[in-house]
């Protein structure tokens, strides 16, 4: 924290016509920082004491204040109690302070998404991936970009792993305050379903935005398959007028988000009707050779494109076809953007490859359903035996454990895997920030699955007893499949590390 008060801006003044209850003296009161955990608070914050998962905010007023907290912000529906308890602090309430927050933050921060061209991506599967192939193109035609994905949040080089797929506002608006300084022209944020219905990105003006794909996913924090896609439809249906909405037209249902769009509607895919089209697909490599057609009414577009994506699995052409289709609305020329798509290298840990000696380590998060289903497919198509590694996905929920288990047990057969090694990878887990340690019922619904559906599973408790028993099992010229969220993050470089030293590979 800076010495003077810089940056910092008067409470009346952030507040100003916003409505609300207030109380306490708000004399001389000056924010630097806006915190939803009190943990995060420094001093000079504005604390807001929100409803969470397991408790609500106002319990950990006391520690906000005793770390600094110069001012606290709260619901109508604990304002009495807060102002009884605290009422010469100066305090405010109003009935959702999620709808304020965007507004308050960029205030704070000097509205700097309003100096940005905003891209968002948004969809079940791909986002990460469109995101950095966007963001490369960008720089490629001489922009500054500030990427903020699941993998990385930064500008020029300077940023790291970011804890939320889409952060809270106070930390979006002060990211992009950031990346303003740093010279930033342009920004693509990946956006999930959560920052859509929890408001985070309340406020901001997307110039782009993309739906991927949809299939089911964070049903335990939505409660059902439609409200999940009613979160993506309202990210469609809040883009401004000036926007253009990129939307699949293969997917039936973003297809379907077209009703929603308040401006213009550009499409992509293999379908006949796309505005950027794959009219054909062939296997180069481990890549493929496209060839798109790019409809008339896509700015720039002169004629068709033959683009050599050097990347596997096919749902990166249809990731291609997105960030092209974004990339082009934004106003780059598509043979720009074609280039920087053939020399593009994926984010950490999706689909990637690593050979030590006559062994492959393949790689994939694959988050959910839909993304294990992509790289099954890809890896199957190889005809290499394989050995699979799963890390369980912790911290969300039984079904999709289960579904993991039971798309696991499909495609079994079609890799040649006999079993699957599975693991909680507790000591791995226990060093996050935050808990996603694999809960009983969550083993148990993994494996009741597997067992029903005729596929024998062994789960152990750490990463590196899973990966030591993979090794072993592991053929000279095999597959070494790793798939999982945050518990598989240290799979590669310690599969790497036992496979150098095998005798195989000495």
């Amino acid at each position: 924290m800076q010495d003077d008060d810089a940056g910092a801006k008067p409470l009346a003044i952030l507040v100003g016509d916003l409505g609300g209850s207030r109380w306490g003296d708000w004399t001389g009161v000056r924010v630097r920082t806006i915190a939803l955990d009190s943990r995060e608070v420094e001093p000079g914050a504005l604390f807001v004491a929100l409803p969470g998962q397991n408790t609500h905010g106002v319990h950990h007023i006391p520690d906000a204040l005793a770390r600094g907290a110069v001012a606290l912000w709260v619901p109508d529906a604990v304002s009495e109690t807060v102002r009884t308890r605290w009422p010469d602090h100066p305090g405010w309430a109003t009935p959702d302070p999620r709808a304020l927050l965007g507004a308050v933050a960029a205030r704070l921060y000097g509205h700097p998404a309003d100096r940005l061209r905003l891209a968002g991506v948004t969809g079940t599967n791909g986002k990460t991936t469109v995101a950095y192939m966007l963001a490369q193109i960008l720089e490629a035609a001489d922009r500054t970009v500030a990427l903020w994905s699941t993998a990385w949040a930064g500008t020029r080089g300077q940023g790291g792993r970011p804890r939320m797929t889409t952060p809270e506002a106070p930390v979006l608006h002060r990211f992009l305050a950031e990346a303003v300084s740093r010279g930033a022209t342009d920004a693509v944020l990946e956006v999930s379903s959560h920052a859509v219905v929890l408001r985070r990105i309340a406020g901001l003006r997307f110039a782009v935005g993309v739906v991927t794909n949809l299939s089911p996913d964070h049903l335990d924090f939505h409660g059902s398959l439609t409200a999940y896609v009613d979160a993506k439809r309202r990210f469609v249906a809040e883009l401004p007028q000036d926007a253009v909405a990129v939307l699949n037209a293969d997917d039936p249902v973003v297809r379907s988000f077209r009703e929603a769009a308040q401006g213009s509607v550009v499409t992509f895919g293999t379908a006949p009707e796309a505005d950027v089209r794959a009219r054909s697909i062939e296997p180069e490599g481990v890549g493929f050779i496209v060839r798109v057609r790019l409809a008339t009414t896509v700015p720039g577009a002169a004629s068709d494109l033959v683009l050599r994506l050097a990347l596997a699995g096919r749902h990166n052409v249809a990731n291609a076809l997105a960030a092209l289709a974004a990339a082009t609305a934004l106003g780059v020329a598509p043979e720009t953007a074609a280039a920087a798509l053939e020399r593009f290298a994926p984010p950490v840990r999706r689909l990637q490859s690593r050979q030590v000696g006559p062994y492959t380590v393949v790689d994939d998060v694959a988050m959910n359903p839909g993304s294990y289903e992509a790289v099954l497919a890809t890896v199957a198509a190889w005809g290499r035996p394989v050995v699979l590694v799963n890390a369980l996905r912790g911290n969300r929920g039984t079904e999709v454990n289960r579904h993991i288990a039971q798309i696991l047990a499909r495609w079994a057969p079609r890799l040649g895997v006999d079993r699957v090694i599975a693991t909680e990878s507790r000591g791995q887990v226990a060093l996050l920030p935050v808990d996603y340690r694999v809960r009983p019922e969550e083993r148990a619904a993994f494996e009741e699955a597997a067992r029903a559906a005729g596929l024998p599973v062994v789960v152990h408790p750490e990463l590196e007893e899973a990966l030591d028993e993979a090794v072993r099992q592991l053929e000279p010229g095999g597959v070494l499949l790793l798939l999982g969220t945050f518990g598989m993050d240290a799979g590669p470089d310690l599969a790497v590390a036992r496979l150098r030293r095998h005798p195989a590979t000495e």
